[in-house]
Protein backbone atom coordinates (compact mmCIF):
# COMPACT_ATOMS: atom_id res chain seq x y z
CA UNK A 1 0.00 0.00 0.00
CA UNK A 2 1.33 3.48 -0.91
CA UNK A 3 0.69 5.75 1.88
CA UNK A 4 2.10 9.06 0.61
CA UNK A 5 2.03 10.25 -3.23
CA UNK A 6 5.33 11.53 -3.95
CA UNK A 7 4.46 12.41 -7.93
CA UNK A 8 4.27 16.00 -6.91
CA UNK A 9 7.72 16.11 -5.29
CA UNK A 10 9.52 15.41 -9.06
CA UNK A 11 11.97 17.34 -10.57
CA UNK A 12 10.19 20.41 -11.34
CA UNK A 13 8.69 20.97 -7.69
CA UNK A 14 12.39 19.89 -5.94
CA UNK A 15 13.74 22.50 -8.50
CA UNK A 16 11.50 25.64 -7.51
CA UNK A 17 12.07 24.75 -4.10
CA UNK A 18 15.88 24.70 -4.02
CA UNK A 19 15.23 28.54 -6.48
CA UNK A 20 13.29 30.10 -4.04
CA UNK A 21 15.35 28.99 -1.02
CA UNK A 22 18.40 30.11 -3.17
CA UNK A 23 17.06 33.30 -4.02
CA UNK A 24 15.53 34.06 -0.36
CA UNK A 25 19.07 33.44 1.27
CA UNK A 26 21.20 35.03 -1.09
CA UNK A 27 18.86 38.12 -1.26
CA UNK A 28 19.13 37.74 2.71
CA UNK A 29 23.11 38.60 2.19
CA UNK A 30 22.87 41.38 0.22
CA UNK A 31 20.49 43.10 2.94
CA UNK A 32 23.02 42.15 5.85
CA UNK A 33 20.30 39.74 7.25
CA UNK A 34 22.00 35.91 6.60
CA UNK A 35 20.29 32.56 8.29
CA UNK A 36 20.40 32.93 11.90
CA UNK A 37 20.34 37.21 11.84
CA UNK A 38 16.59 36.24 13.41
CA UNK A 39 15.51 34.88 16.61
CA UNK A 40 13.10 32.58 14.55
CA UNK A 41 14.41 31.64 11.05
CA UNK A 42 11.38 30.81 8.95
CA UNK A 43 10.51 27.72 6.72
CA UNK A 44 10.67 28.89 2.86
CA UNK A 45 8.36 26.24 1.00
CA UNK A 46 7.60 26.39 -2.64
CA UNK A 47 3.72 25.34 -2.11
CA UNK A 48 3.36 23.57 -5.60
CA UNK A 49 1.99 24.59 -8.52
CA UNK A 50 -1.77 25.11 -8.59
CA UNK A 51 -4.26 25.56 -11.27
CA UNK A 52 -6.82 27.83 -10.51
CA UNK A 53 -10.09 28.49 -12.08
CA UNK A 54 -10.23 31.84 -13.44
CA UNK A 55 -12.53 34.73 -13.53
CA UNK A 56 -13.63 36.84 -16.43
CA UNK A 57 -12.65 40.12 -16.07
CA UNK A 58 -13.33 43.17 -19.07
CA UNK A 59 -14.61 40.09 -21.23
CA UNK A 60 -11.27 37.78 -20.66
CA UNK A 61 -10.32 35.49 -17.86
CA UNK A 62 -8.37 36.28 -15.62
CA UNK A 63 -5.76 34.40 -13.25
CA UNK A 64 -2.81 34.60 -10.19
CA UNK A 65 0.48 33.86 -11.85
CA UNK A 66 1.37 33.36 -8.55
CA UNK A 67 0.86 34.32 -4.48
CA UNK A 68 1.91 33.71 -1.04
CA UNK A 69 0.93 32.20 2.39
CA UNK A 70 2.09 33.14 5.63
CA UNK A 71 0.61 29.86 7.32
CA UNK A 72 0.07 29.71 11.28
CA UNK A 73 3.64 28.90 12.72
CA UNK A 74 4.37 25.84 15.26
CA UNK A 75 5.58 26.16 18.66
CA UNK A 76 7.33 23.68 20.79
CA UNK A 77 7.85 24.96 23.95
CA UNK A 78 10.39 28.28 22.90
CA UNK A 79 10.38 27.58 19.71
CA UNK A 80 9.00 29.13 17.23
CA UNK A 81 8.71 28.20 13.81
CA UNK A 82 7.17 30.43 10.49
CA UNK A 83 5.97 28.90 7.72
CA UNK A 84 6.26 30.88 4.10
CA UNK A 85 4.76 29.49 1.18
CA UNK A 86 5.11 30.63 -2.40
CA UNK A 87 3.03 29.23 -4.62
CA UNK A 88 2.91 29.18 -8.96
CA UNK A 89 0.49 29.03 -11.12
CA UNK A 90 -0.02 25.76 -13.37
CA UNK A 91 -0.03 27.25 -16.58
CA UNK A 92 3.63 28.48 -16.86
CA UNK A 93 4.38 24.80 -16.62
CA UNK A 94 1.72 24.06 -19.32
CA UNK A 95 3.06 26.91 -21.49
CA UNK A 96 6.34 25.44 -21.05
CA UNK A 97 5.07 22.19 -22.27
CA UNK A 98 2.43 23.49 -25.19
CA UNK A 99 -0.82 22.88 -23.31
CA UNK A 100 -2.96 26.23 -23.95
CA UNK A 101 -6.13 26.21 -21.59
CA UNK A 102 -8.31 29.63 -20.83
CA UNK A 103 -6.71 31.22 -23.45
CA UNK A 104 -8.22 31.54 -27.42
CA UNK A 105 -5.15 33.49 -27.92
CA UNK A 106 -1.84 31.86 -28.27
CA UNK A 107 -0.05 35.13 -28.13
CA UNK A 108 -1.69 36.46 -24.96
CA UNK A 109 -1.10 33.03 -23.11
CA UNK A 110 2.56 33.36 -24.49
CA UNK A 111 2.93 36.38 -23.44
CA UNK A 112 1.05 35.38 -19.58
CA UNK A 113 3.31 32.44 -18.54
CA UNK A 114 6.55 33.39 -20.56
CA UNK A 115 9.84 32.60 -18.22
CA UNK A 116 10.25 36.89 -17.80
CA UNK A 117 6.96 36.80 -16.28
CA UNK A 118 7.53 33.30 -14.06
CA UNK A 119 11.16 35.93 -12.95
CA UNK A 120 8.62 38.67 -11.68
CA UNK A 121 6.18 36.24 -9.97
CA UNK A 122 9.15 35.16 -8.14
CA UNK A 123 10.30 38.27 -7.66
CA UNK A 124 6.95 39.75 -6.56
CA UNK A 125 6.28 37.02 -3.81
CA UNK A 126 9.78 36.79 -2.83
CA UNK A 127 9.29 40.27 -2.18
CA UNK A 128 6.43 39.53 0.57
CA UNK A 129 8.08 36.97 2.34
CA UNK A 130 11.30 39.68 2.63
CA UNK A 131 8.96 42.12 3.92
CA UNK A 132 7.36 39.63 6.72
CA UNK A 133 10.48 38.92 7.49
CA UNK A 134 12.15 42.40 7.75
CA UNK A 135 9.06 44.82 8.13
CA UNK A 136 5.38 42.65 8.67
CA UNK A 137 3.78 45.82 9.61
CA UNK A 138 4.41 46.60 5.60
CA UNK A 139 2.33 43.97 4.82
CA UNK A 140 -0.93 45.05 6.10
CA UNK A 141 -1.49 47.87 4.27
CA UNK A 142 -2.76 47.55 0.68
CA UNK A 143 -2.07 43.78 0.63
CA UNK A 144 1.46 44.39 1.02
CA UNK A 145 1.97 46.64 -1.77
CA UNK A 146 3.61 49.69 -1.62
CA UNK A 147 7.24 51.62 -2.37
CA UNK A 148 8.91 49.34 -0.34
CA UNK A 149 7.46 45.86 -2.05
CA UNK A 150 8.54 47.62 -5.54
CA UNK A 151 12.24 48.88 -4.51
CA UNK A 152 12.83 45.01 -3.36
CA UNK A 153 11.15 43.27 -6.27
CA UNK A 154 12.96 45.31 -8.55
CA UNK A 155 16.32 44.29 -6.76
CA UNK A 156 15.15 40.80 -6.19
CA UNK A 157 14.08 40.61 -10.03
CA UNK A 158 17.36 42.07 -11.35
CA UNK A 159 19.19 39.33 -9.12
CA UNK A 160 16.96 36.55 -10.10
CA UNK A 161 17.78 37.46 -13.66
CA UNK A 162 21.38 37.70 -13.56
CA UNK A 163 21.53 34.44 -11.46
CA UNK A 164 23.53 31.58 -12.39
CA UNK A 165 20.70 29.25 -11.59
CA UNK A 166 18.24 31.39 -14.02
CA UNK A 167 20.51 31.22 -16.68
CA UNK A 168 20.40 27.32 -16.67
CA UNK A 169 16.69 27.80 -16.34
CA UNK A 170 16.52 30.20 -19.34
CA UNK A 171 18.63 27.85 -21.27
CA UNK A 172 15.75 24.74 -21.20
CA UNK A 173 12.85 26.54 -21.33
CA UNK A 174 10.95 27.61 -24.47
Amino acid sequence: MKIRDTGRLETWDRFFDYLINTFYYRFRQQLNRPFGSFQSEPVIRFGGFVLEEPWIEDSKPRVRSGWHDREPFCRLGKLTVYNRYIYLNRLFLYQQLGLQIYWLDNKEFTELFNLTNLAKVLAHELGHTILTDINPASQEINGGHGKEHDQIFQELLKMIETSPEWKELKSFWK
